[in-house]
């Protein structure tokens, strides 16, 4: 029973961080945003030597591994080797010397290693109705408690983590949670750092391996052969709404699917991060009135292109939060589709595998889809007949490919109903 109940708190605590860092709150974010996790690197800071290896979900094997001797805020190594990015940087009085194996530099790897010493960049990139649980602001506490909702709201719920005090800030594109605090040279810092980027996908966890002051450096750590010119630089910047609706080129919009349930109306908000060259490369959702729209919005945004944003005139990566109207029934059809006019869409139809002589001859079974507006299904839904052939009948369409309805030329979204009969 004591093994259940901790595998119950681990899997809610799971749950709660995901839900955290990948669907944005609905009620007002706290405007206490401190955490204790300190920062290694500020002025006058003790020298260090810090080990971390990073993994995702439940692979023991390295995802990541980071090494930082940092003597001074101008004077400082790290390098970073991961499955896909890796980065050699020196910084020594005026000069830079930075290697990366590629011009983009992947989120969730960045928050980590970047809040592992600092966590201003998830401090900073807080928004209104991000989710915030921290000691500062009362949701958590050193015995490991950890509550979820407002003080004295129905369904505020509460859990316990075995491992102490752990800190969750929910920041939009880098939502991390700190835990296994401990102190180093007076100063309290987390062991672990979670990231979850996306609903769905695995965690992400940093573990500081070893952390120790650094006495008398060997200069060599920091020496730089050639120094890195500017442009060459990995650069970061971060627009405001205004700002990263403008850059956009043309006058791109989201075509919403038709979700077969949950609400037709509401907001929507979406974390973009675009390379140098204005390509999106990641899109986190934050907060959708209906979540099911969510693929497809994703799919959209990442073929959307933007002029490049400049950091003291030279190209960035840049992010930005944009918000919209989900409309669920602007697009397309307002009643759902036929069998027989959403099977003239469809091409590769194969029928249900279903014995002879168990049903009826001519017994009808029915599933409703959803199809957005690359003609991806992107929902399904038992309908009439025997519950038996849900599974024969769903495996069968799943092999189906489907177009979308044209409308003026442009490509629409739809529902239908698709009949199967028994042999």
């Amino acid at each position: 029973m004591r093994h259940f109940s901790l595998l119950l708190l681990i899997v809610t605590l799971t749950i709660l961080q995901v839900r955290v860092f990948a669907q944005r709150s609905k009620v007002e974010t706290s405007p206490i945003h401190d955490v204790l996790q300190s920062t290694l690197t500020a002025p006058g800071s003790t020298p260090f030597h810090l080990v971390a290896n990073i993994t995702e979900g439940r692979d023991r094997s390295p995802y990541a591994k980071v090494e930082m001797f940092w003597s001074a805020t101008d004077r400082f190594a790290r390098t970073i080797q991961s499955q896909d990015f890796n980065q050699t940087l020196v910084v020594n009085g005026t000069q830079t010397y930075e290697n990366d194996s590629s011009d983009y530099f992947p989120i969730g790897l960045r928050t980590l290693v970047t809040d592992m010493v600092d966590p201003r960049l998830s401090l900073d990139a807080i928004h209104s109705g991000d989710s915030v649980l921290t000691k500062a602001n009362g949701a958590v506490n050193d015995s490991g408690l950890v509550c979820s909702g407002p003080s004295g709201a129905l369904g505020r719920m509460c859990f316990r983590d075995v491992d102490g005090l752990r800190e969750t800030l929910g920041a939009s594109g880098h939502g991390v949670t700190f835990s296994r605090y401990s102190n180093f040279k007076g100063k309290p810092l987390a062991r672990v750092l979670t990231n979850a980027p996306r609903l769905g996908e695995d965690l992400m966890t940093l573990t500081v391996e070893k952390l120790e002051e650094l006495k008398s450096p060997d200069p060599a750590l920091f020496q730089i052969k050639e120094n890195t010119s500017p442009e060459k630089r990995l650069r970061f910047k971060a627009l405001n709404e205004a700002e990263l609706k403008e850059s956009a080129v043309g006058s791109p919009q989201i075509i919403w699917p038709q979700p077969l349930d949950g609400s037709e109306r509401g907001d929507a908000s979406f974390f973009l991060s675009i390379d140098h060259s204005g390509k999106v490369r990641e899109v986190l959702p934050l907060y959708t009135a209906n979540e099911r729209t969510n693929d497809s919005a994703v799919g959209q945004l990442l073929a959307w292109k933007f002029s490049p944003a400049k950091d003291e005139g030279m190209p960035a990566q840049t992010e930005g939060v944009l918000t919209f109207k989900l409309n669920t029934r602007a697009f397309g059809p307002t009643e759902p589709l036929k069998d027989t006019d959403a099977r003239k869409l469809a091409s590769n139809i194969v029928e249900p595998e279903i014995p002879g002589g168990k049903y009826p001859v001519g017994t009808i079974y029915t599933l409703w889809i959803a199809v957005d507006s690359n003609g991806k299904v992107i929902e399904a839904m038992a309908g009439d007949g025997p519950h038996e052939l849900f599974m024969p009948c769903y495996s069968a369409l799943r092999k189906w490919s489907f177009q979308p309805i044209i409308e003026n030329g442009q490509p629409r979204p739809y529902r239908a109903q698709i009949a199967f009969h028994t042999p």
